[in-house]
């Protein structure tokens, strides 16, 4: 997941400009981060939730919804930007019944370092308490304690919903989660009620698209800030150690000027690098040599790959661990060639093939940026919970198209943006046949009329 050859290089030896390179993935997880953060917490459609509170998403994902790349219309979100700088979180997930749910952590880092749901804790009633590293264990009689690596936590549950008509039962359940942090526990004020957000939407516009346009000086700003309450992880050492001797020392600087000007330029040439290559593969597809990205190897446990782990928060921020969940993206048709409203096309599935999942599986279409775009038929999704149709011989026929076609039942057809479209194709709690490396999904075929 790179333009060039620094990330095979190892980072002793790369040059200062191969390492600026590598520093510009490094910084992006908390760059995104923190800008989802603020966007989410403060978001124009709904009231102000400060840090430590839920958020219910009580409607599947809506065209209008902006905050987040590629929203689910499978699930309903149960999402918390936690913040555990000042004392430990406390949260509770009522009985699911046999409703499956998924519900990860992710540090400042975008790794995943826990995962509760129906795969690893099972669907009864559970309570949590959350605390940052190096503090001491809370000891909460009922509630079982986990360590988060960084300050800041973000917390991205999802209920299944098994089409519209499910939709008030899965709000009932979803109702029944519960948090609070000790601190406002305590003293009834939340410790970041009065925190104002940084970047705001009505002027940055969407999380993607502005963290690959922004200067280095507010790169590398929104990087050292957040730095500051959320260290580098323990493996990180020898990244952290070169670029101090190579370029400059992350954990001391404060703010981008701070840092020599000759430096200040190949900071700027890294990134702008890096920014043009992930522009590349996000909104253009031009770094792609295979119809479908399908990672089933490493979602939420990228380690010391900066590179993958910045590629993936570009395309899909706060992903599950492949475990429970693994997901298809394209934009490209079988020859590669980018997928657009102007074209009809289907996805084939050989009987046999259609994929085996514990949980469910969808296939979400979305415009070039990765957001909902509104249709006359509010139809943005078909799968194994919307009353698909196999043929005759056990194979799967989808048919994707901006208009309606007249040769497939609804239910089989999928629509699609007017313009240039990218496609999702989620997999919960797969099963080991297609978590197997010679699994793939069957490519986008364009049809003749």
């Amino acid at each position: 997941m790179t333009s060039d050859q620094s990330t095979q290089v190892s980072i002793e030896d790369q040059t200062p400009q191969q390492l600026a390179q590598t520093l510009a993935d490094y910084a992006y997880p908390l760059v995104i981060m923190k800008i989802s953060r603020d966007l989410m917490l403060n978001s124009a459609l709904r009231p102000r939730t400060p840090d430590n509170h839920l958020i219910l998403f009580k409607q599947l994902a809506q065209p209008e919804n902006t905050a987040v790349v590629l929203g689910n219309r499978d699930t309903l979100y149960t999402v918390a930007w936690i913040d555990l700088s000042e004392g430990p979180v406390a949260f509770s997930i009522p009985d699911m019944g046999d409703r499956y749910f998924v519900m990860p952590l992710l540090d400042a880092w975008t790794n995943t370092f826990e995962s509760l749901g129906s795969r690893t804790t099972g669907e009864g009633a559970q309570r949590y308490v959350l605390y940052r590293r190096g503090e001491a264990e809370p000891n909460v009689p009922g509630y079982t304690p986990i360590e988060a690596p960084t300050s800041m936590v973000w917390l991205t549950g999802r209920i299944e919903v098994q089409g519209d008509s499910d939709l008030s039962a899965a709000q009932k359940i979803q109702s029944q989660y519960e948090m609070i942090s000790f601190s406002e526990g305590l003293t009834g004020t939340g410790p970041f009620q009065d925190r104002e957000p940084e970047f705001v939407g009505a002027q940055i516009g969407l999380p993607v698209p502005h963290s690959l346009g922004m200067s280095a000086s507010d790169y590398y700003d929104t990087f050292l800030e957040m730095l500051s309450t959320n260290p580098p992880l323990p493996a990180d050492q020898t990244f952290v150690e070169t670029v101090a001797a190579k370029l400059f020392d992350i954990e001391s600087v404060d703010a981008f000027s701070d840092v020599e000007p000759s430096v200040q330029e190949l900071l700027t040439a890294g990134l702008t690098h890096q920014q043009s290559y992930l522009q590349a593969t996000f909104a253009e597809g031009s770094a792609q040599d295979n119809p479908w990205i399908l990672n089933k190897q490493e979602m939420g446990t990228w380690g010391t790959d900066y590179a993958t782990r910045a590629y993936w928060a570009v395309w899909g921020l706060g992903a599950n661990l492949v475990e429970d969940a693994i997901y298809g993206v394209t934009q490209l048709d079988a020859n590669l060639d980018q997928l657009s409203g102007k074209q009809r096309y289907e996805m084939y599935f050989q009987p046999g093939e259609i994929p085996q999942v514990r949980g469910f599986w969808s296939l979400t279409a979305y415009d070039i940026e990765g957001y909902l775009e509104q249709n006359e038929w509010r139809r943005y999704q078909v799968g194994q919970n919307y009353d698909i149709q196999p043929d005759s011989q056990g194979g799967l026929r989808i048919v994707l198209s901006s208009t309606k076609p007249a040769n497939v039942g609804e239910e089989n057809w999928l629509p699609v943006p007017v313009g240039d479209f990218k496609l999702l194709f989620r997999m919960y709690w797969p099963d080991p046949s297609v978590l197997a490396p010679s699994y793939e999904l069957p490519s986008i075929t364009k049809l003749v009329d």
